[in-house]
This record gives C-alpha cells, structure tokens and sequence, in this order.
C-alpha cells in the first residue's frame, strides 16, 4: 500500500478549516440528492484528506495531529464521507484502525489529490518565498530616460528564476485584470486601486535657446510666457497646462510643436523654436554648453515623481517584492543619470 504524506503546510490549512466548522455541513453539503444522486460534492476533497490521513498514521489522535486538528472534527469528516458514498472505509476497535476492501480503493485514488494539494501548497509557498516565473512589466517610453533600461538587466542578472516581460507603451497599464505585474510611471499615480512607490523626483527647467530669447525677449513673469511660442510635451504636462511648483499652475500657449516625446521636444527648443518644461537631467549638457538658457528659475520649483505600481496585496509576492525592492535601493545610486549617455540617447 502506496503511503501518503501530508504536507506540514497542508496539514496547518486543512486543520484550520476544519476547526472552523461548527457542523459537518457547513464545510460539505457532500452530495445533493435532488439534484444529481451520481455526483460527489466538491466538499469531499476535504473529508479526503481526513481519511487518507487516518488511513496512513493508523490513528484518529495522529490523523488529529497531523491536519492539525480535533479528533472529533476527523471522525465527523470520516462519518460524512462513508455517508455521502454509501459505504464503509474503516474497521474501528479500540486498538487499531484498518481499511475495509472500499477503503483500500478509496485510499489509492486518494493518492494523487493529496499530491496534487501539497504540490498546490508547495507552489503557492514559493510564490510568497522565493522570486521566481515570469514578471511582466509595463514602462512609458519617456521612463527609458531615468536608467530604467539600466537597471532592469541588472534585476534579471540578479535574479536567475525571473524571467522578465517588459513592454514599452505610454497607455496607463492595466495592472488589476492580470495583464501586467507592475509598471513605471512618471507623474503622478492614476489609479488608487493600487500600490505606487515613489523611486525618486526629478528637477523640471523651463529653457529655450539664447537665439530664441533674443528675439522674443526673455520672459519675467509666468504670465508673460503666454505671449511665448511654448513647445507642448504631453506625456509629462497636460496640454495647455505646465505646474511650475505645487502653487502655481498656469495656461500657456501652444507653439508651432506638440508631441508625446521629450527627445523631440528638447530638438525644438535647440532650434529656437520656443520654451519648454523638461526635466533638468535631460538639458543639463546643453545648459552648461549654452547652447539652452533656464527661465523664471525663482518660479519653478517642480519635481517629476516617478513610481512604480503594482496591485493592492502583491507586494507580498516574492518576485514582485524583489523588483521592488531591487528599484528602490538601485535607482538612487547615482544622482541622475549620466548627462553625456542621456545626451546621445535623447536623439
């Protein structure tokens, strides 16, 4: 005879729900006889592990011990069983416990339901334990600028059982109905729904060409940038709309350009085709070649805060935590990102 083992874990979880019952039927109406008399509830699959248990300690006290409950809760699950089927599994004296011919068969088919929970239980320990499967990931593509296309393959490298799916798309992720485990977004979180930690902030600069301001002459106030040729980037501002601190959000005038991409954006002001408010990383090389000028540096006062989400409760996955935590100490490791590399990737 095959023996079985029950799993510790499984023996902690089946144990609690079976103390939990008050009354056999509230953990197996075992088999509805209006309705379909062939048919064992699932319900049963409970008592099944009660009985295999029995079966392989040859005890109801060491049945008890191992699911980690009552031995009346095992005698009651035992009783509902041999109900529901209609026949006897067990010989009891007051020495031993046997198997009956039905038992014998019961138990043998027992067999893989009770692999298949401890394999179930095995597998969800590790999800919770050990940072492995796939991670699918969603990223704006403005997010590649802040070292994001650095640090994930360092994450991957660090974390052999990961497998990494990362998808480059300015749509907000759907992060509650499983298509993604996590995304990076830069500005603030769309969805309370869920999880957004903040990796770090980001300086934002209003700047245009010296040959721009020239001919436009520099603006003084916020007010006057109304009567400026504005380049609109719209991933990180609303069109029409730039925050220049967290008091002060003004309209501005659309320019001769509006687009999605910051690398374009940056290309017009080089060419004097306007103002625009970027992050400082991005045009510090061009700051300090003069090639660009800062504006209204005492009304800007902005910072761009870039997350990564995830759902409500999934921080408790192993590889879901691990990525976090992996952005969180990784990402601050450097002031910002190289101006040079930014530099040459922005083109």
């Amino acid at each position: 005879m095959r023996i079985i083992a029950i799993g510790q874990q499984t023996g902690r979880k089946f144990g609690q729900l079976l103390t939990k019952c008050k009354k056999p039927a509230e953990l197996l109406p075992m088999r509805d006889k209006d309705k379909d008399k062939d048919k064992v509830q699932v319900g049963n699959v409970v008592a099944m592990m009660s009985f295999a248990a029995v079966a392989n300690t040859g005890s109801f006290s060491a049945a008890a011990t191992q699911l980690n409950c009552s031995k009346a809760a095992v005698s009651r699950q035992i009783a509902r069983l041999e109900s529901a089927i209609g026949l006897q599994l067990l010989t009891r004296t007051t020495r031993t416990v046997a198997l009956t011919p039905a038992g014998r068969e019961l138990y043998g088919r027992c067999a893989r339901i009770v692999d298949e929970v401890n394999e179930t239980n095995q597998i969800m320990a590790g999800m919770l334990t050990t940072p492995r499967g796939d991670l699918k990931v969603n990223a704006p593509v403005v997010s590649t600028l802040f070292r994001i296309t650095e640090i994930v393959p360092r994450f991957v490298k660090q974390y052999k059982d990961v497998r990494v799916h990362m998808n480059l798309s300015d749509n907000k992720a759907d992060l509650l109905h499983g298509a993604f485990d996590a995304a990076f977004w830069v500005g603030e979180p769309y969805d309370s729904a869920l999880e957004a930690v903040k990796l770090r902030e980001y300086e934002m600069v209003l700047a245009a060409a010296p040959e721009y301001l020239k001919r436009r002459r520099k603006p003084s106030t916020p007010a006057e940038l109304k009567e400026h040729d504005c380049i609109i980037e719209t991933h990180l501002s609303r069109p029409g709309e730039w925050r220049l601190s967290k008091d002060q959000t003004i309209s501005v005038s659309r320019g001769p350009l509006t687009s999605n991409s910051v690398r374009l954006t940056r290309e017009a002001i080089l060419e004097g085709m306007g103002i625009a408010f970027l992050p400082r990383f991005l045009v510090a090389d061009d700051l300090a070649a003069k090639r660009l000028t800062l504006v209204l540096t005492d009304y800007v006062s902005a910072r761009l805060p870039l997350y990564v989400m995830f759902p409500k409760g999934h921080y408790v996955l192993a590889k879901v935590k691990a990525f976090v935590d992996f952005l969180t100490a990784t990402i601050n490791d450097k002031p910002v990102p190289e101006p040079g590399a930014l530099r040459a990737a922005s083109r």
